[in-house]
């Protein structure tokens, strides 16, 4: 801001361009960018008015220097008549200022001096920074801010300069403003407070908080008054300054003064009639040193005036409770416990300055530790705890006077009284009693759970170890059952027996097999009991397939005297299921309908749809099952009391166990209605459609190729169909006269079945017998038997461990190996095959059958030999015979071709060539083709050259001698007679015949 010698102020702002006003505040001028004949641009940084020439000049930034002719009323902007080359502030211009007669400015170039009669610049210096804010002083020093220190030069000899380091002096905070007077220059720090540099002593005066009266370290801008005072603003407000008593007094209550807040930038003018003008961010306040001094003014007549309570306001009445009289008039106050929110406002009767309103000063004795100021006249309080309390209220700044007080009591509510507090602790203790009875109670309750828990883990750990020990038992009863079924095979083949005793140990079969389907029954419990059973399911229809399985039981029926139904409605009904476990669920709930149904009963079989569903429902007129009994029907190893029966022995308690496993595979239900001496009725409920099966990890789906649904109860005609069809012992002895001399390993750790073997295998091989895996394993090595038969199970070293360990070795890896077990799963098949077995049966097994497919393996090799010697390797079908062998023969055959010509080949360089020795490759090769190496590898050279003589008819033979690595053509011809029978030239002679 600055004031012409007209009268009127000229007010500079960051935006908004330049304003003039007069001694009324009357808006005169208005001058903003964009028009002609204005300023370049509306941030204006410094004003300075030349009253010599009635000019004022203009600091902009982006809009460099320009100058208003106040009399022509005329702008002229420098920017617009600069020329480049020529050293002149350009658009950033930070200060100017008049000294002189002549205009000094600071610019991004550096410090200017502008003549105003020539209108030339002159260039002074350029500090090593932007020279944001300057001053000179009488004597014509120029104090010049430069980053973090203070330049000063004479401006009477350029090179007269020193340097005053701020920061190194370690006063913090930036520059804000340098005020040159006559004996130095006053800096405006921000954070250090007020400097004072002495040029004659060259020593810096600080003036802060800690040591003087400075109301904040941080000062934006400073004035000199007419009376050779001091105007400071700060982030504190307005302060003046007195230099010769070294005292500050802050212009309280500035909020009534100044109606936004001073900043770094805003601007402090005193004009000539000591008019202190303060910009601020909204507008220009003016004020006298005079106001300083009033603002000071100590107001003593406080009083409370008014009382709020829960936002509403109270007045005096001699019926209210609260207030009897007027609040000024009343030094105590009792409230409820619900009143504890208050507003007490206060006010002061001193009204010599109406301009200058003090601040105030409460403080809640019984609550607060400090005084707490505020501008308006009131204090509030909320969720005042009961008690009692002493409000004091006092002017700011004015601690030498005595407060006022207000006495406040606030009572305690009925909840926090003694006696309620010897409630709350009967309450509690009442409370924490029955906690602990509670908590003992349950503690028992706890143990008798536990007890209950262990009880049933310990019937299930039971019942687990019947069923491993059913398990172990039945894998056990495998073998015996073999040995059985061995004998009546072999008692059965003789034809010279009466039919009374051929019937009698037919019987003696069929009970046979039915123990083996029981014993297979419970293994199948165990696996759906270990959640380890995958089913697999088909597309069948159920109609049909229950159909099967009524008519089983027909002829039982028509000689039990029994009336035996079937109903089937639709007739057909296509459902999604496994045929074999499925077969376990109705034959168990028919043999047990049967079982418990008398003589002129009924049983009968309904089959129906519902809803996407089929209910299978199978009822009896048997003597029925209690209540009490049926809810544990379906438990494992769970016998009923009523086992009276058409049979004297009672269950196991695994059927029903099993059907309920089986049919919640399948993700159906049974159930059970039943009423004693009336009969039961089984209903069994399966989904129609397949998609209840796809997200089941224990289902596989598998073709429609119908099941071959085997009964329990076989019929005599199965059992004579399987006695006849027998392979004849002639044509074993027939076959085993081809294999005359072939040895034959038996490695079982039963003694009678390994005895039973041997019966069977004496007549047609040579048998060695082992009783486990680790003497089978050291037999194979030293006699290098034809094939090996062996049990799975077997102490030291099991049989699919002896099989691996065979298929893996080059000298046995061509033996034929056949698994036995009594564990009859996919799974078990799968890791034996995989281990390199080529057969595997399960016990109990037919003996004909085993000794087939014995004779099976040992004639496929046979045949393998017979291609061997007949036809080139390249078109023999290798894939039954061990990797190990496969290989071998490929690099024997890669090699024979690689010295087909060369007649000194010899089985030495054939043995390097593969990579093993020499008694190694006759024993292979022996086994293998049934040759030695030297004949196959003849006989590899007279196939080679039979397919030369067919190739090329008019070959010559000398040259088919050669090519084939004959060392004359002589012994090339006898060999070759001895292999197909006629010479080569005949055999040339045959293959142009078959031609023409």
């Amino acid at each position: 801001m600055v004031e012409d010698k007209h009268g009127n102020l000229w007010i500079s702002t960051d935006g908004g361009g330049i304003s003039c006003v007069n001694e009324n505040w009357e808006l005169i001028h208005q001058f903003t960018a964009g028009h002609q004949n204005s300023i370049p641009y509306n941030n204006i940084k410094s004003i300075c008015y030349d009253e010599k020439n009635d000019y004022l000049y203009i600091g902009t930034h982006l809009g460099g220097l320009s100058r208003y002719d106040i009399q022509k009323n005329q702008f002229y902007n420098y920017q617009e008549h600069s020329s480049r080359g020529n050293l002149a502030p350009h658009n950033f211009i930070y200060q100017v200022k008049m000294w002189n007669g002549k205009l000094y400015l600071s610019s991004r170039e550096g410090i200017f001096l502008l003549d105003p009669v020539s209108n030339l610049f002159t260039f002074l210096f350029k500090p090593d920074s932007y020279c944001t804010n300057f001053d000179i002083d009488d004597a014509g020093n120029l104090y010049v801010n430069q980053s973090d220190e203070i330049i000063i030069v004479s401006l009477y000899d350029l090179s007269q300069k020193r340097s005053v380091p701020i920061q190194k002096m370690g006063y913090q905070g930036g520059i804000a403003r340098i005020l040159a007077v006559k004996d130095g220059a006053y800096v405006c720090t921000l954070g250090s407070g007020l400097l004072f540099y002495n040029r004659h002593t060259k020593k810096i005066i600080a003036y802060n908080t800690s040591n003087s009266e400075l109301s904040s370290n941080y000062c934006y801008n400073m004035k000199k008054t007419t009376d050779n005072k001091f105007i400071l603003t700060g982030d504190q407000g307005i302060t003046l300054f007195n230099s010769l008593e070294q005292t500050f007094i802050r212009l309280v209550q500035k909020e009534i003064y100044l109606k936004a807040p001073v900043i770094r930038d805003c601007g402090i003018y005193v004009s000539s009639a000591n008019r202190i003008y303060i910009g601020d961010t909204k507008g220009v306040t003016l004020l006298s040193e005079e106001e300083f001094q009033t603002s000071q003014v100590e107001i003593n007549s406080l009083y409370f005036s008014t009382l709020y309570i829960d936002n509403e306001l109270i007045l005096p009445s001699p019926k209210e409770k609260v207030l009897t009289a007027a609040l000024p008039f009343v030094k105590e106050l009792n409230l409820g416990s619900d009143q504890n929110n208050l507003l007490v406002r206060f006010a002061r009767s001193d009204y010599r300055n109406e301009h200058a309103q003090q601040g105030f000063e409460y403080k809640l004795d019984g609550l607060d530790k400090t005084w707490t100021y505020t501008s308006v006249s009131e204090a509030r309080y909320t969720n005042l705890d009961p008690g009692t309390y002493t409000l004091y209220v006092r002017m700011a700044h004015a601690s030498n006077l005595s407060p006022i007080s207000l006495i406040i009591h606030i009572a305690t509510p009925w909840y926090l009284t003694w006696w309620a507090w010897m409630f709350y602790l009967i309450t509690i203790g009442s409370v924490i009693a029955y906690y602990a009875w509670n908590r003992i109670t349950k503690l028992a309750l706890a143990q008798s759970l536990e007890k209950e828990r262990m009880e049933k883990q310990h019937i299930e750990e039971l019942n687990h170890a019947k069923l491993v020990f059913f398990t172990n038992v039945s894998h056990e009863f495998r073998t015996p059952l073999t040995l059985i079924v061995s004998h009546i095979d072999t008692l059965l083949q003789n034809q010279l027996l009466s039919p009374q005793v051929y019937n009698k140990i037919l019987k003696i079969k069929r009970s046979a097999q039915q123990m083996t389907n029981l014993v297979s029954e419970l293994l199948d419990f165990r696996r759906f009991t270990l959640n380890c059973f995958k089913l697999q399911i088909r597309k069948q229809d159920i109609g049909k397939f229950l159909k099967e399985i009524y008519l089983s039981f027909s002829d039982y029926a028509h000689q039990s005297d029994i009336h035996y139904n079937f109903i089937c409605n639709p007739v057909e009904i296509i459902c999604w299921f496994d045929a074999k476990q499925l077969e376990k669920v109705f034959f168990n709930l028919l043999s047990n309908a049967f079982k418990y149904t008398p003589k002129g009963g009924e049983i009968g079989m309904t089959i129906a749809t519902d809803s996407g569903s089929v209910k299978i429902q199978i009822y009896d007129t048997g003597c029925g099952i209690p209540a009490s009994d049926s809810i544990h029907i379906f438990d494992r190893f769970y016998q009923g009391e009523n086992q009276k029966g058409t049979e004297q022995s009672p269950g196991t308690g695994i059927g029903l166990a099993l059907t309920k496993s089986i049919v919640e595979k399948h993700h159906g239900t049974i159930s059970v209605k039943s009423e004693v001496g009336k009969g039961s009725i089984f209903t069994v409920t399966l989904s129609l459609n397949m998609n209840v099966y796809q997200n089941d990890e224990h289902v596989q789906f598998m073709d429609n190729t119908p099941e071959i649904i085997t009964s329990e109860l076989p019929s005599k005609d199965v059992v004579e169909y399987q006695v006849n069809t027998s392979m004849p012992e002639d044509n074993l002895l027939h076959e085993s006269e081809r294999g005359d001399g072939r040895k034959l390993l038996l490695v079982e750790d039963n003694n009678e079945l390994l005895h039973i073997l041997q019966q069977l295998f004496e007549p047609f091989y040579q048998v060695y017998l082992a009783n486990n895996g680790k003497e089978g394993l050291s037999l194979a090595y030293e006699y290098k038997p034809d094939l090996i038969i062996s049990d799975i199970m077997m102490p030291e070293m099991s049989g699919t461990e002896m099989c691996l360990q065979i298929k893996n070795h080059i000298d046995l890896c061509h033996i034929p190996i056949i698994l036995l077990t009594a564990l009859n799963t996919t799974e078990q098949n799968i890791e034996g095959l995989n281990r390199g077995a080529d057969d595997y049966i399960s016990k109990p097994f037919n003996a004909q059958l085993l000794l087939a497919r014995a004779n099976n393996l040992v004639r496929n090799r046979l045949l393998i030999q017979h291609q061997l010697q007949k036809q080139p390797l390249s078109e023999i079908d290798l894939t039954s015979i061990n990797p190990l062998d496969q290989e071998i023969l490929r690099k024997t055959s890669q090699i024979i071709e690689e010295h087909m010509d060369d007649p000194d080949f010899n089985i030495p360089e054939l043995c390097k060539g593969i990579g093993i020795g020499r008694s190694l490759l006759y024993s292979k090769f022996k086994a293998l083709t049934g040759m030695t190496p030297n004949n196959f590898v003849l006989n590899y050279r007279l196939k080679y050259a039979a397919t030369l003589l067919r190739q090329y008819p008019n070959l010559p033979i000398s040259e088919a001698s050669d090519r084939t690595g004959f060392s004359s053509p002589v012994y090339f011809s006898r060999c070759f007679k001895n292999q197909y029978g006629c010479t080569p030239q005949n055999y040339q002679k045959r293959v142009v015949a078959n031609e023409s």
